[in-house]
């Protein structure tokens, strides 16, 4: 059986990210092109800025961050009182736990509102060392930058309702060349440089309540170059008590390369200040348009 040679293969593989990384540049400069257009055909018609605050939280390995996001909306075709239309969307992203702090900038275009397509850049600086990784051998500190492509698909029929959110990224770090990276998001190790991730991370909720759904959720993460993989996955409690709030609570078995297979309960709370044109954002924008009309009569 022939056996492709290691230069060959190393050949192949720098072939692959080089195209990637071409394929991502113009997809981005296209996607930036589309917004300025998109900024100068609707400059008469109504945009959309949005900012919304999540807090998000893990018990083991413990964990939390908050996150800011704050971008603007340009509408393409459609009603956006329902889920027939198509946007495009700027955003800026900061995050921060005090000990790890990010900041990044994404491009979105959903050319139907229930599935779209998001590029993005962000760097982030770690200034922590955590206790259950050894640190000697592992790079735990420093910057890490990524690059990333995500697709995000929504349906919903008779009470269930599917998401599907798939993410590429390139990790890049900055710290030592001898140590292999370590991701605190996904929990993965990469190598010294860097790692290729893909992730998958699907819900299936059902509605039990006029603000509560119950159902399954599943994150799962890959390091394509090192072969690890970490798997976050359980039942999940999905609650809406009024549209600007959104709660999301889920215990499961959390397990990765760098800490044991246990329990863990997760976290996720999100308070919409101004709703984006997503259309997990309908319930908002039209409340808010309802009581806008009201204010005016």
């Amino acid at each position: 059986m022939l056996r492709p040679k290691p230069n060959r293969m190393c050949d192949v593989v720098t072939e692959v990210t080089r195209t990637v990384n071409d394929v991502f540049k113009q997809f981005l400069f296209i996607i930036l092109c589309l917004f300025l257009a998109q900024n100068a055909s609707f400059a008469q018609s109504e945009n959309h800025p949005d900012l919304r605050v999540n807090f998000n939280a893990r018990t083991y390995p413990i964990g939390a961050q908050i996150v800011g996001s704050v971008g603007a909306s340009y509408p393409l075709w459609g009603d956006t009182q329902t889920w027939k239309y198509g946007y495009a969307r700027a955003g800026l992203n900061l995050m921060t736990s005090a000990i790890v702090n990010r900041v990044g900038l994404e491009f979105q275009l959903f050319p139907i509102s229930i599935a779209g397509i998001t590029v993005g850049y962000d760097t982030g600086v770690r200034n922590f060392i955590p206790k259950w990784l050894d640190c000697n051998v592992y790079e735990c500190t420093g910057r890490v930058d990524r690059k990333h492509v995500r697709l995000n698909l929504v349906a919903a029929h008779s009470g269930f309702s599917f998401m599907m959110i798939t993410r590429y990224e390139e990790l890049r770090g900055f710290g030592s060349v001898s140590k292999p990276v370590f991701d605190e998001t996904t929990l993965l190790l990469g190598h010294r440089n860097g790692e290729n991730v893909l992730t998958f991370n699907p819900a299936l909720l059902y509605k039990v309540g006029e603000h509560t759904n119950v159902g399954f959720a599943s994150l799962y993460s890959r390091a394509l170059d090192t072969g690890g993989y970490s798997h976050l996955y359980g039942p999940v409690v999905s609650l809406n008590p009024e549209p600007k709030f959104n709660a999301l609570i889920g215990a499961g078995l959390n397990s990765s390369p760098v800490a044991h297979s246990a329990m863990c309960g997760f976290f996720v709370l999100q308070y919409n200040i101004e709703p984006s044109l997503s259309v997990l954002d309908l319930a908002l924008r039209n409340a808010n348009r309802d009581a806008s009309g009201s204010l005016k009569q």
